[in-house]
């Protein structure tokens, strides 16, 4: 069953909303690029692509393909969402993203994948394992991914209309 996300009315809730994903996917690629998380993503359901150095996975309607250079998910015919760090880092459809229905359900099926990905690892190796494979910016704590999945998650749901938590 679909659910249709609401459209963002002010210009505040819809770059709170690309900030956080902005951030997110940033700690998502990072983490998923370092050799050590491969292994988990393979186990996870990720496979080789034909390229050298890409995994693979289809999530739902989504197909996600990580590699060094960027993060990508597509639903195809219908959207492509891209965290390309050496472009400027979130794009849609290859220019500036922007909060289009078509981009917040890939946004909210891509928030699925990552919010699946961290509970599997977290039933496996426990909380304080799946926290500290986050990267660490300065003397900031690790960005703890599923809560920020939640968050966004409640903020695309309620149509940006959340109390402002960081």
């Amino acid at each position: 069953m679909s659910t249709s996300l609401p459209s963002f009315g002010s210009g505040a809730d819809a770059q709170e909303v690309t900030d956080r994903l902005g951030a997110l996917l940033e700690t998502a690629h990072r983490v998923w690029t370092s050799p050590l998380e491969r292994r988990r993503m393979r186990a996870f359901g990720f496979r080789p692509a034909v390229e050298q150095g890409v995994l693979k996975r289809d999530w739902h309607s989504l197909r996600v393909r990580v590699a060094a250079d960027g993060l990508r998910v597509a639903t195809p015919g219908v959207a492509e969402l891209a965290y390309v760090p050496a472009e400027g880092g979130l794009l849609l459809d290859g220019g500036p993203f922007r909060p289009t229905p078509a981009a917040l359900t890939l946004v909210d099926e891509l928030l699925g994948l990552i919010s699946a990905y961290e509970r599997w690892v977290e039933a496996r190796e426990g909380r304080k394992e799946r926290i500290g494979r986050a990267p660490t910016v300065g003397d900031r704590r690790p960005v703890n991914s599923l809560a920020e999945t939640r968050r966004l998650q409640r903020i695309l749901h309620s149509g940006g209309r959340t109390a402002r938590r960081r």
